[in-house]
């Protein structure tokens, strides 16, 4: 068996000079973007209804929702929604994305927990989607991601919320858990991950290497972002990838894609005030004793079981049902897989009760 121990140190010498040779190019690249960004910039785009047109065929076949939120002094942007299922339903599935995707990954399983009976909700965050788009990466923070959730939450007044998170949309839906805990019912755990380290910082970084490359691109593409391509890379045939990326006609659109991965704090001398909520979410959820549902695969990113292990121990006595195949993206390849797992744990659960 291979020992992991072994190949640490001399993976984190490897990538020492990477990191550096990165940090100039993106310097290089930054230059030149700037050079090509139009003076007159408008602060928020919103994409085109043409960008769009099609997805009908690939199984977007949803009416689209909007609302404009509003918290204290502050006036987000649009923020589109998808909506199914019965709209009395006593039971909200809500499905929160992550990156670069939208509410177009969860087609599949929005029509199958919704043919059940379940009301069945889809947030696009602001810069995704067909939600508004800041131009600007210095608007994207993760308060403001967490902000959208809770008042998306508050604005349509869910309750018995069934909250379902993946990719980097785990550290915010969980990190708004622990402010709404009365609001919600039970959790799902896709492939995601809540990065607060608590093993050696060697053994982090290459648990969380996959996550880290992909840091490491958008750091270096930043706006420029080759999306199509690199989903291209999770087995997604090229008419597919069309839905994925209509969001984002040109890298105007693109900066709450090029921004997300960077407030993720993957190492221990990111963000204080983000690795603090993530270290009270973490404590939060230990004291979890509402139903948990775990759905990781097993050819998913590299960290993912690392990961799993870690939501293993905050939730001992969650159900954990793995995977097989499917990849990252697996609501793609798996969608009415996973939605079946989902409606049988909440049948128990509802059974019980």
């Amino acid at each position: 068996m291979l020992n992991k121990k072994r190949y640490i140190v001399p993976v984190m010498i490897l990538m020492f000079p990477v990191v550096l040779s990165l940090a100039v190019i993106r310097h290089v690249a930054s230059f030149f973007f700037r050079a090509l960004k139009p003076k007159n910039y408008p602060p928020v785009l919103r994409t085109p209804e043409e960008s769009f047109v099609g997805l009908q065929s690939l199984g977007y076949t949803f009416t689209p929702n909007f609302l404009e939120l509003c918290g204290g002094n502050l006036h987000l942007p649009r923020v589109h929604y998808v909506d199914e299922g019965p709209p009395n339903s006593d039971r909200v599935i809500l499905l929160i994305h992550g990156e670069p995707t939208w509410s177009f990954l969860y087609r599949f399983m929005i029509k199958s927990l919704a043919s059940n009976g379940y009301r069945v909700i889809a947030l696009d965050f602001i810069g995704f989607g067909k939600s508004d788009k800041y131009t600007s990466l210095d608007m994207y923070t993760h308060d403001l991601h967490t902000l959208t959730l809770r008042l998306f939450i508050e604005h349509l007044k869910l309750s018995k919320i069934t909250l379902v998170v993946h990719d980097w949309g785990g550290p915010v839906g969980l990190s708004v858990v622990k402010e709404v805990p009365h609001l919600i019912d039970s959790l799902c755990i896709l492939n995601t991950v809540l990065p607060c380290r608590e093993d050696t910082v060697l053994k982090h970084l290459v648990n969380m290497f996959h996550f880290l490359t992909w840091s490491a691109v958008i750091f270096v593409c930043q706006t420029h972002l080759p999306l199509g391509t690199l989903l291209g890379y999770a087995s997604i045939d090229s008419k597919t990838r069309r839905g994925y990326t209509a969001p984002f006609p040109n890298y105007r659109y693109k900066a709450g894609v090029a921004r997300w991965p960077q407030l993720v704090p993957m190492l221990p001398w990111g963000n204080k005030r983000i690795i603090e909520d993530m270290r009270s979410t973490k404590r939060f959820l230990r004291t979890w004793n509402k139903p948990v549902l775990m759905l990781f695969s097993d050819d998913g990113i590299s960290g993912s079981g690392a990961s799993k292990d870690l939501f293993k121990s905050l939730f001992p006595h969650g159900e954990d049902i793995p995977i097989k195949g499917g990849g990252h993206l697996y609501q793609e390849f798996k969608g009415e897989e996973l939605a079946e797992h989902l409606t049988r744990f909440l049948r128990k659960h509802s059974a019980v009760k």
